[in-house]
């Protein structure tokens, strides 16, 4: 299960429990206990999903790990050997070049199909091979092994699939646990609405809580008033600025522009000075 599923989980386990201490709620009302009855089922399933869940994810990993071994065992073990003597008889055994590897980077199907036709291929040599070294049962320790690698495979499938039925089935009882507390809710409300001690506690555990180690963010207020006040005041004193420019214009253009009539003597040219 997922964060959001396991606390979900809780929440539902914890008003199962809330009815179970309470039971003169649901001992006066046959309809709040059959809705009582089928939250404790879904309880009950989303506990075998969740179990499921976790033992078939363990599993199909315990199997791709030893489904490496069993893919080396078929390539170097049994494989190998036969390709490796079908080489050294090439030329001498016509057609025995057949007995070929698959690529190393084959898929582990790819591989039980490739040990499989291996093994037909090889029946018909079979003599020659016995006679240059392998094992007179090295077709049948070749299928065995083949044989074990696809179980593997198959095992693995199985695993996964499982995994997926029981992911399936805990969002099917999580959202079907979720609408029972809606339906419970709208129906203690009005038995305890005097109680308000008996409301605020069945307020609290009825809800799903927080992701653990979450951190409420502070909330942070903005005083948006005095933050107006002081945008004003710059306001203010951007037009203050701006007359006291206005000010100091006015004043430069009343200054008198004095013109040639101040009574300074022109200085002669040079024409003049060689008259």
């Amino acid at each position: 299960m997922n964060s959001y599923e396991d606390r979900v989980g809780q929440s539902l386990r914890r008003v199962e429990g809330w009815f179970a201490a309470n039971p003169d709620l649901v001992a006066g009302n046959p309809s709040l206990g059959t809705q009582v009855e089928a939250l404790k089922g879904v309880v009950i399933r989303l506990t075998d999903h969740a179990t499921a869940q976790d033992t078939q994810f363990a599993q199909s990993q315990l199997i791709a790990k030893d489904e490496i071994e069993k893919r080396r065992e078929v390539l170097r073990h049994q494989m190998a050997p036969i390709a490796q003597v079908g080489r050294a008889l090439r030329g001498t055994v016509p057609g025995i070049g057949v007995l070929t590897m698959p690529k190393a980077n084959a898929s582990a199907a790819v591989i039980v199909t490739a040990a499989e036709v291996m093994a037909q291929k090889a029946e018909i040599y079979k003599d020659v091979l016995v006679e240059n070294g392998l094992p007179a049962d090295f077709i049948d320790q070749l299928k065995q092994a083949a044989a074990t690698l696809k179980a593997s495979i198959d095992g693995r499938g199985l695993a996964r699939a499982s995994r997926v039925a029981a992911t399936r089935g805990v969002k099917s009882e999580v959202a079907l646990g979720r609408r029972l507390v809606s339906i419970l809710d709208a129906v203690v409300r009005g038995l305890i609405r005097s109680n308000p001690a008996k409301l605020a506690e069945w307020e609290q555990l009825k809800r799903v809580t927080l992701k653990a180690g979450g951190v409420r963010r502070p909330v942070v207020l903005v005083d948006t008033h005095s933050n107006a006040v002081q945008t004003n005041a710059n306001a203010v004193q951007m037009n203050a600025n701006a007359v006291q420019t206005n000010a100091n214009a006015a004043q430069t253009n009343s200054i008198p522009v004095q013109t040639a009539s101040t009574g300074i003597a022109a200085v002669p040219n040079a024409d003049a000075k060689a008259a």
